[in-house]
């Protein structure tokens, strides 16, 4: 099956970038959020990593994508577990958890664009992605708290653009899709796991809070994180699905 991982941000540099060094390749990352804005009006802060840089475009990067610059990035969604370590305020011991972590890497050099724009005058090619893949959780659909249906699994992307970085350890990604209303029904009637799919729609992010607990006196340890996940506008069911005529695409009755 063709591979597509494809998302195009256009947004505002919320914050100044940070440069990291690479030791084993001798290159330079920096890693910056920006502010973008999806049709429905709701603002996004997703993280973008630039990979590969040498150290006179690291300079040149940090001092362009000041606070404030608009920027254009056409990159690929991407994941990873991060190790994390919290203090427990009760017994002072250092408790280790993971993140799960979904951000946006870039195909090439972000663009900078010149001037400043309203939000709504990027709505709609601000925040645009296509994904194809594989579900690979359950499938579970709920009741969104406000009456709106809600469905939400997992996929898995196999990468077309290699990272060099990332070259023999991360081959796959496995972002969350989050579906809503009509479209949340139709997911959760659909699809199941190996169900192959094409996505449509954008990225989204939030704070979500967490916990871990101390190995040593039991105490909960709460922390907050930023997460994203995909919101489809439009799915397309390829293969594996659940479709009415038994002779489409091979799916079940």
């Amino acid at each position: 099956m063709a591979r597509e991982n494809t998302i195009t941000l256009v947004g505002e540099i919320s914050k100044a970038p940070t440069v990291f060094f690479n030791e084993t390749h001798k290159n330079f990352r920096i890693a910056f959020v920006v502010k973008t804005i999806r049709r429905n009006g709701r603002i996004d802060y997703p993280h973008v990593n630039v990979y590969g840089l040498s150290e006179e475009e690291a300079k040149e990067y940090f001092h362009k994508l000041r606070e404030g610059v608009f920027v254009m990035v056409r990159g690929m969604i991407t994941t990873k577990l991060v190790p994390k370590k919290f203090k427990c305020e009760q017994c002072g011991v250092i408790a280790e958890g993971e993140s799960f972590i979904t951000e946006v890497i870039s195909y090439g050099k972000p663009l900078c664009l010149e001037g400043k724009y309203e939000a709504i005058q990027l709505a709609e090619f601000a925040n645009n992605l296509s994904v194809m893949g594989a579900v690979c959780t359950d499938v579970v659909g709920r009741d969104s708290g406000n009456g709106v249906s809600l469905t939400q699994y997992q996929i898995a992307i196999n990468r077309k653009y290699r990272v060099s970085e990332h070259e023999g350890v991360i081959k796959s990604d496995y972002p969350w899709v989050k579906s809503f209303g009509n479209q949340a029904d139709e997911d959760l009637k659909r699809l199941r796991k190996s169900s192959k799919i094409y996505i449509a729609g954008s990225l989204q992010t939030r704070e979500m809070s967490r916990f871990v607990i101390c190995e040593n006196c039991s105490s909960r340890i709460d922390y907050t994180e930023s997460v994203a996940e995909i919101i489809p506008q439009d799915v397309e069911y390829l293969v594996y699905c659940n479709f009415n005529d038994a002779t489409d695409k091979g799916g079940e009755v």
